[in-house]
């Protein structure tokens, strides 16, 4: 199931097939010691059972390219707490990640976000020194709180962020 499109990209529920993708993504974080994804595997077989596990549950998504449809990261929507605001997450994998493509999926899931739930606000809690994680937050305008990075729909409202090649109001 495709949940949207942005100029690039196609963002849609994980498949079995993904797991190649997952497991370039789990090695990579596993070799700049990102402690949170100890927990995952690395090899094939066991990737392929992760997005077959993400395709299961509505939370995990799959961004892939619509050049050649490969898989480039994910999003995925850790909670929602009792203020209504949503924990983000995302993950990209560097070699795939040209010209901003984080940003673009980042982007397109906000403003998704935004027009089809009853949501105050998205934050993302990452560490600052998860600087390939934090960036596409700062360049699409995220605030930097104490303990989160976060945009409110007014925030994002008052943007005017460019996407799909039009303004959003």
């Amino acid at each position: 199931m495709q949940l949207f499109e942005t100029t690039r990209l196609i963002i849609r529920k994980f498949t079995p097939d993904d797991g190649e993708e997952l497991r370039e993504y789990a090695v990579y974080k596993q070799q700049t010691d990102f402690e949170a994804f100890n927990e995952w595997p690395t090899d094939l077989e066991g990737c392929q059972g992760l997005a077959s596990y993400f395709a299961g549950i509505d939370n995990f998504w799959a961004v892939c390219r619509k050049t050649d449809k490969k898989c480039i990261g994910f999003l995925a929507w850790n909670g929602i707490d009792s203020e209504k605001h949503l924990d983000l997450g995302h993950g990209f994998i560097p070699r795939y990640n040209i010209e901003h493509m984080d940003q673009e999926a980042i982007e397109g899931m906000v403003q998704y976000v935004f027009d089809t739930m009853d949501i105050v606000a998205i934050d993302a809690r990452n560490e600052n020194e998860w600087v390939e994680q934090v960036a596409p937050l700062r360049r699409i305008g995220f605030a930097e709180l104490e303990d989160r990075m976060q945009m409110t729909r007014w925030d994002w409202k008052q943007q005017k962020i460019l996407c799909k090649g039009k303004y959003l109001d």
